[in-house]
């Protein structure tokens, strides 16, 4: 394994240079284009041929490069984390958000977390902001017609120059809690449904549970056995946040689709996980919270070797719109904030 490390850290670096410059502009044709990961932020830009490995299927990838035994130190937090499996989506998602460096520090436990919660840090910076989000809108219609955007929005109809969208842009099925993409309430363009339609999201379930004292885990746990599609709808890992104390919740993850199976109900995989918990010896007394949000859109291997994401790169600022969000980069705070700050640059 550590052999393996080292040669995947050193491939990365220089067979695989650019590999970790924000967004996938240019993978596909094998160039990167984009900002250092670093403080400064220095515009970097070049030609690497090799990149266009990075929409082979992780597993596939690794089986390449011969160091599929890393595969064992990436799973923990991608897969467990509710971002699919290794045999169905590209290795550019999983390397760009899990770089050789952030990996390390998984496996040092160099870790660290926000002491209020990163919803404190947005709302810290909205109160900053000249002009704040509008919380509780609901977007009922956007029209784009004249050199002009049209948002019909909590009744009312607003005009504005240009529109970035960073809410999902297409939902394949439909879900119990009525969200839709961008598709169904936007006036679409062929061009953008007939790309749109090709993203597809994981179906990630989390519940927060309590349990007695006497069967409260001692730290959080990896269930590494069950990350594996044979094992979909299995509890893959639950999180104790603080350790000086029982009296807190305890939260459940697991996964319910992959892209060669059917969906599994909820409801399956809610019970699925509390027997897995039972199994572990932490049996749920109650669960006092539960949601299944839209999470990590993303397109599979052979559309994002077709060049899916320099197409939409293609469409920015056509029809006056944007497009941005998790998509265009990862589903993490870090990435997506990152090309958010970038397309203004880009373009504005």
């Amino acid at each position: 394994m550590k052999k393996q490390l080292k040669e995947f850290g050193e491939l990365l670096e220089t067979k695989y240079k650019g590999y970790d410059i924000n967004g996938h502009r240019g993978v596909a044709e094998g160039r990167y284009d984009g900002f250092a990961c670093t403080p400064e932020r220095e515009p970097v830009s070049g030609v690497n041929p090799n990149l266009k490995d990075l929409a082979l299927p992780f597993k596939e990838f690794c089986k390449k490069n011969n160091v599929e035994l890393v595969q064992d130190v990436w799973i923990g937090p991608f897969t467990a984390f509710g971002y699919g499996y290794f045999d169905e989506i590209p290795a550019g998602y999983v390397i760009k958000y899990l770089d050789f460096q952030t990996t390390m520090n998984f496996v040092k436990v160099n870790l660290w977390t926000w002491e209020n919660g990163t919803q404190y840090i947005w709302e810290c910076l909205n109160n900053k902001l000249k002009n704040p989000a509008r919380l509780n809108s609901h977007i009922e219609k956007v029209e784009r017609k004249d050199g002009k955007v049209y948002v019909t929005v909590n009744g009312k109809v607003e005009e504005y120059d240009k529109i970035i969208v960073t809410a999902p842009l297409y939902i394949p099925n439909k879900r119990a809690d009525g969200q839709v993409g961008m598709v169904d309430y936007f006036d679409t363009r062929d061009d953008e449904m007939a790309l749109f339609k090709k993203i597809d999201y994981e179906r990630y379930d989390v519940q927060a549970v309590l349990t007695k004292p006497e069967d409260h885990p001692e730290i959080s746990y990896y269930v590494f056995d069950n990350m594996i599609p044979e094992r979909l709808g299995h509890l893959m890992v639950y999180y104790r946040r603080w350790k000086e104390t029982v009296d807190q919740v305890i939260t459940t993850y697991a996964l319910r689709k992959h892209r060669n199976s059917n969906e599994i109900p909820y409801e399956k995989v809610r019970q699925q996980v509390q027997d897995d918990l039972k199994t572990m010896g932490n049996p749920a007394s109650e669960v006092i919270n539960e949601w299944s949000v839209y999470y990590f859109p993303h397109v599979f291997s052979a559309d994002y070797a077709d060049g899916w994401y320099d197409k939409v790169e293609a469409m920015q600022g056509k029809y006056d719109t944007y497009y941005a969000g998790e998509i265009m980069a990862f589903g993490d705070m870090d990435e997506t904030a990152e090309y958010s700050r970038e397309l203004v640059e880009r373009f504005f």
